[in-house]
């Protein structure tokens, strides 16, 4: 196999511990230049491929036996042989592709290709399971529908069919021979019908009806009209039947989006005239609860809130209430909704703060052990305690362990390919493969792979080793200091501190240069492409295109540029102006009223992201400086005085 061949090469090359050298550290991976010859004629090979696989073509492939991308050139040439190749001949190349992301990617391509081909046993004979990709899933059982397992593959139906939104157009073949042998039954079109409720898809609950019987049809229709306008259900004409009971809790359920207080009211009258099942009262209070946490008016009546939040022990909905408390410093029911946290909730430090802050306020005893326990944790709340109590900050690092030897081939498999991808100039292809690696070995070998991707100088690759084994005391890994001499200059140009931004970056990106988020924000600092043209702007600075926001000096800049307006906004309050960093300033104004201390305000945001991200940053910040023997402090004085 490719992996096996690889290793023997690079066994005593310093990739793992050579029997002579056991107890001390050889260099983890060859030398680029090693790989030169290789490389060089790995790029030759590509140019051949675009222009046909000829005799030069073959003659090089041979030569690169022991090549960790050699398989990448295979995957290609492969992928030209889909239509007449065999399930042994599919199964043994992804055999030797294990170690990379190309074995699941190939397996993809074959199935496509064979159910494109209608060859469903030759589709099957890959498989001894139905695949996770929803599209596959349908010509799973399309396949089994067509090699006599009638029953697996309309139950398969049944199951793909039964889901609140429209489905896959490749299950359309598989549906249509279900249909023609009865297809659904009232329970699973009800079914179906809620979860389009449920997923606000109406057109999808009137297309439904095609299926039904005439009595469906009607409580279709009813459901279908209380989904459009949920003050429908305020009249109560329902019978005592558990459709009708579906669709007075969904109605509830919809009508406390519009107004919680006429939802509880409905719920209050529909109770006494109707059995209801435990889950469609649990759905309406549930959605009254949480609507009338949020609502500005016409909330359902508080008693009532707080009763269903306790009784309910819910930790979502009693953190959303806590915070609601905490911004209104009532200290009593803090203590109280602390009481309705599960256990490992309130050992979070977060709500072991409030804790101890809520029993300061109430003067329910000494408090002493609480602060000197808390400030014992690395977090925002950590050390807070630790300036409540005027100690030093924790940082509880643990050092590297002993050098060992991982025995796992993905690893050097693994190295071997992210050198070669990054050496390319193929960042993204090296990313997937070592986050495809991390996946591949134990928890125990994704720290080594830390330590070797600190020593490469990858610094990002370090990060995401940290994050996939929850090694959070290895600080060396998770916050490595990465193109410093870029944060330094760009800090002092623009007269902000190098730690803030080298945290902003840590938080964003993972320091990785070449991220890019669902909406489009950009490089190490997560900057918007419009965003950053007009801070180039503002530094009389050419905006050489999007793309050149994953070059770090770059992105760097143009971020500090951003950051640096937000604290000159905010009179140099990195609360705010992280706060607005994160979700804008717009929001930022909307949320302070100029009168809640620090702690009170942040724990408070409406924004879970935000109120994460500030906390975050504001922590990287002390840690990056700690870790470098400067000063550290979690908050300036006006900081910890401003009101919010």
């Amino acid at each position: 196999m490719e992996v096996l061949r690889f290793l023997s090469r690079v066994a005593c090359l310093g990739w793992l511990f050579c029997p002579a050298a056991v107890g001390s550290e050889a260099s983890p991976i060859p030398s680029i230049d090693q790989w030169a010859a290789e490389r060089a004629l790995y790029e030759e090979a590509l140019v051949e491929l675009d222009s046909g696989a000829g005799n030069r073509y073959r003659e090089i492939r041979s030569s690169l036996a022991e090549y960790p991308l050699r398989i990448d050139l295979d995957f290609s040439t492969s992928l030209g042989l889909l239509h007449d190749m065999t399930p042994a001949e599919a199964e043994t190349f992804i055999a030797r592709a294990q170690g990379t992301p190309l074995a699941s990617r190939f397996l993809v391509a074959y199935l496509r290709h064979k159910a494109q081909d209608r060859r469903w046993r030759a589709f099957l004979g890959v498989l001894d399971a139905p695949p996770a990709m929803v599209e596959l899933q349908c010509h799973y059982y399309r396949a089994q529908l067509a090699t006599g397992e009638p029953v697996i593959a309309y139950a398969g139906a049944a199951s793909l069919w039964n889901v609140g939104f429209s489905q896959d157009d490749a299950c359309d073949p598989l549906f249509d021979r279900w249909m023609a042998v009865g297809g659904p039954d009232d329970a699973l079109i009800w079914s179906r019908a809620l979860k389009a409720f449920n997923a606000k898809n109406g057109h999808l609950i009137r297309y439904l009806k095609r299926f039904a019987g005439d009595r469906l049809q009607r409580d279709l229709d009813e459901l279908g009209a209380v989904y459009r306008r949920p003050s429908r259900i305020e009249r109560g004409r329902y019978q005592n039947t558990l459709r009708h009971g579906d669709i007075i809790a969904y109605g509830v359920f919809r009508l406390a989006q519009l107004s919680p207080s006429r939802a509880y009211k409905t719920m209050t009258a529909l109770a006494q005239t109707h059995r209801l099942t435990a889950e469609q009262s649990d759905l309406m209070r549930g959605s009254i609860v949480r609507h009338s946490l949020f609502a500005e008016r016409a909330p359902a009546p508080a008693h009532w809130v707080d009763a269903q939040i306790e009784r309910l022990r819910d930790d979502e909905l009693t953190l959303i209430w806590l915070r609601k408390q905490i911004a209104r410093g009532e200290w009593a029911a803090i203590q109280r909704g602390l009481g309705w946290l599960s256990s490992s909730a309130q050992g979070q430090d977060r709500w072991r703060y409030w804790d101890a802050r809520s029993r300061d306020q109430l003067g329910l005893g000494s408090t002493e052990a609480l602060w000197e326990a808390l400030s014992q944790t690395r977090s925002f709340h950590g050390f807070l305690a630790a300036d409540h109590l005027g100690t030093a900050y924790q940082l509880n690092a643990r050092v590297p362990p002993s050098p060992h030897r991982p025995e796992s081939p993905a690893i050097w498999l693994g190295m071997g390919r992210v050198q070669e991808l990054l050496v390319l100039e193929q960042p993204r292809l090296a990313k997937e493969q070592w986050r495809h690696t991390l996946n591949q070995v134990a928890v125990v070998d994704r720290e080594r792979l830390g330590d070797l991707a600190i020593e490469q100088n990858w610094f990002d690759l370090a990060v995401d080793a940290a994050n996939s084994g929850a090694i959070w005391d290895r600080l060396d890994l998770r916050f490595p200091a990465v193109h410093w001499d870029e944060f330094q200059r760009i800090a002092a140009l623009q007269q902000l501190d190098a730690y803030e931004l080298i945290a902003v970056a840590r938080r964003e990106s993972g320091l990785y240069p070449f991220a890019r988020s669902k909406v489009g924000a950009r490089g190490l600092m997560q900057l918007m492409p419009s965003t950053a043209r007009s801070m180039a702007a503002k530094q009389n600075a050419p905006y050489l295109g999007d793309a050149s926001l994953y070059q770090p000096n770059t992105n760097i800049l143009l971020g500090a540029t951003y950051y640096r307006e937000l604290m000159q906004r905010y009179e140099r309050n990195r609360v705010k102006s992280l706060a607005a960093y994160n979700a804008g300033p717009s929001r930022v104004s909307r949320w302070s009223s100029g009168a809640l201390p620090l702690d009170q305000w942040v724990d408070s945001l409406p924004f879970g992201e935000t109120r994460e991200y500030v906390q975050a940053v504001l922590a990287y910040t002390v840690i990056y400086r700690t870790r470098s023997g400067v000063t550290a402090s979690l908050l300036s004085d006006s900081e910890r005085t401003a009101r919010y």
